[in-house]
């Protein structure tokens, strides 16, 4: 195995993962959500090749960046592993490690479904499990799907300040232009 980046690196380039998480979860979201959906849907079916490839999109990318946040690799970068380095090299307090473990482990079922719709449709293409079916199986809401990016943006925080790093915070300007956009549409 290939040498790894330096931990802080890691940490925290798995900030930034989380963040885009969290604003594919948004926009996404603001498309299809129940309360944001029926306001813009007008707007929307003017240009719907577009909206329906860039709500997609923004799933996609959401789930990709969830499940590979949440998997269990050594080679890659991942809250699993970044807790399990930082507590058998001791570079973080044992009280963050313990609590980081308690929100991974809430977690995990919610992250089990993300990589159930990764594994079977977005990264790989199951030959036996239809669209619909991937989606029964993995039986996950969006709303469990913006839990998960809370929980990871937890963790990824709680991870940098134990080793005197920047916390993340949660962008909103992508869903405000995209907002601003469909409202400018809107007027067209």
């Amino acid at each position: 195995m290939a040498t790894p980046l330096p931990i802080d690196e890691r940490l925290d380039t798995a900030g930034h993962l989380v963040i885009r998480a969290r604003i594919f979860y948004d926009v996404w979201w603001l498309y299809e959500g129940a309360d944001t959906r029926p306001k813009i849907i007008h707007t929307m079916n003017h240009y719907p090749e577009y909206f329906r490839f860039d709500s997609h999109a923004h799933f996609l990318a959401l789930v990709i960046h969830l499940a590979a946040l949440f998997e269990r690799r050594d080679d890659t970068i991942n809250l699993p592993s970044l807790l399990a380095e930082l507590a058998t090299s001791n570079l973080a307090p044992t009280a963050t490690v313990t609590e980081v473990q308690e929100i991974l482990e809430e977690a995990a079922p919610l992250a089990q479904k993300t990589i159930i719709l990764r594994s079977n449709l977005f990264a790989h293409r199951s030959a036996s499990l239809s669209y619909a079916k991937a989606f029964e199986k993995a039986d996950v809401t969006a709303n469990q799907l913006g839990y998960l990016c809370e929980l990871a943006l937890q963790i990824v925080n709680q991870l940098l300040l134990a080793r005197g790093l920047d916390e993340r915070l949660v962008h909103t300007v992508p869903r405000s232009h995209a907002e601003s956009m469909l409202r400018a549409l809107a007027k067209e």
